[in-house]
């Protein structure tokens, strides 16, 4: 009843405005996010300012983070808390699982670029075995519970802006990995689904 109820989906003109900025927030955040993430922004930074190549990971992560918590500083407030918590805070913290989970396939200091990343290899084990994108699939089911948690106009648009970018987000990796990796990731692909286990 809470994810229906007038409350959460009540429209407000006064919010309309900050609604439009905060949507338009979210799609430069995830443009400029596959953006700084592709191959061709990385190769010219690094041939363009080699010195300062050691720190473009940490400067991505920062960029990310900050960014990320600048948007929800101002979406959650816009949203209602939702009567039917239980389901909504189950959802999340089994998106919050599997992204730990996926996370553990990595040396975090690496991920994070606080140690020079070492050849780049192929990993399927862990969550990997079951989907090509954990971190993805967890973030489709944490984004689920938090609309579930805090239904409003605002975080529908979150989750759907935040669902189209997940799967442009994965062609454009998937794009990256063959590239990368060539054979073996195409043989990999053809064994496990992209985005949901089993599924897709």
């Amino acid at each position: 009843m809470g994810i229906f109820s007038q409350k959460g989906f009540s429209f407000d003109k006064n919010r309309t405005r900050m609604h439009g900025f905060l949507i338009s927030g979210w799609l430069f955040y995830f443009f400029l996010h596959s953006l700084l993430a592709s191959l061709k922004v990385k190769k010219y930074f690094s041939e363009t300012f080699p010195g300062l190549n050691p720190y473009y990971r940490i400067a991505y992560n920062v960029i990310a983070i900050v960014g990320l918590g600048i948007l929800l500083t101002f979406t959650l407030p816009l949203a209602s808390l939702s009567v039917d918590t239980f389901i909504g805070s189950v959802i999340t913290g089994i998106g919050l699982l599997f992204i730990v989970l996926a996370f553990r396939a990595f040396n975090l200091r690496e991920f994070l670029g606080f140690q020079t990343e070492t050849k780049s290899e192929l990993v399927v084990t862990g969550m990997y075995r079951f989907v090509r994108h954990p971190l993805y699939f967890g973030t489709i089911i944490l984004i689920a519970g938090l609309y579930l948690l805090m239904p409003s106009h605002m975080m529908l648009s979150v989750l759907v802006i935040s669902y189209v970018y997940i799967w442009i987000g994965s062609r454009l990796e998937e794009r990256k990995l063959r590239a990368l990796f060539g054979e073996s990731y195409t043989t990999y692909a053809k064994k496990v689904k992209s985005l949901i286990p089993y599924i897709y």
